[in-house]
């Protein structure tokens, strides 16, 4: 089975039912239709890159070198990090040198609810400063253990952050794909693709080094 990394595509499933009920237990009818959904999504994917109508993601610069950035807003990790990479990314992006995507991974189980909002605050304004703000703001949040929808807009209208809805599934599905594609087990996690090979660096320092290797 293609599937290889179920826990991830659960989740993002989990957050696009998460509107509708807050909690499953593991076992309850639920859980289990959830399950299966995740299971369904990882088989009928396709097995190449995604550009179809409807998928929005989070990409920015002109350059030949693609470089995916994953991440999420609660892993200690990533938000420690950030800075350090985002000065670089910006460099890279400004200089278009790579291409940047940002692919928010849910290695926890609120995260898809902000990688909701972060696609819709991209989706009223595709710039690419407000969006690094954003993901700053959406950062702070997850740090004050934020996890209502309520309570995000509230904090986002506070930051002067608009957004604008639309239907996620699909970009959702499309960043799964990535993230089985790219064999994503743990965040940050960058790869960097030049069409003709592709590299993996995981951890602040290495993605630092690597990063800094393409300036």
């Amino acid at each position: 089975m293609r599937c290889t990394n179920i826990l991830f595509t659960q989740r993002l499933v989990l957050g696009i039912f998460n509107t509708m009920k807050r909690q499953y237990s593991v076992g309850s009818p639920a859980y289990i239709t959830i399950l299966i959904l995740s299971l369904v999504t990882c088989i009928f994917l396709p097995s190449g890159p995604l550009y179809a109508q409807g998928i929005f993601l989070p990409s920015y610069g002109q350059g030949k070198i693609s470089v995916r950035f994953y991440s999420d807003y609660f892993c200690a990790s990533c938000r420690t990090g950030e800075a350090k990479i985002e000065a670089l990314l910006i460099d890279l992006v400004k200089a278009n040198k790579i291409k940047l995507t940002f692919v928010d991974t849910p290695a926890h189980s609120e995260t898809p609810l902000y990688a909701r909002y972060f696609l819709f605050i991209v989706n009223h304004k595709k710039d690419f400063e407000n969006n690094l703000f954003a993901r700053a703001a959406l950062f702070d949040a997850a740090s004050i253990k934020i996890i209502t929808k309520e309570k995000l807009e509230e904090f986002l209208a506070h930051k002067g952050i608009r957004f604008k809805p639309f239907d996620t599934k699909q970009t959702f599905n499309a960043m799964s794909k990535y993230i089985m594609d790219d064999g994503v087990k743990s965040t940050p996690t960058v790869v960097i693709d030049d069409g003709t090979q592709k590299q993996q660096f995981s951890g602040v320092d290495k993605i630092v080094t690597a990063l800094g290797l393409l300036k």
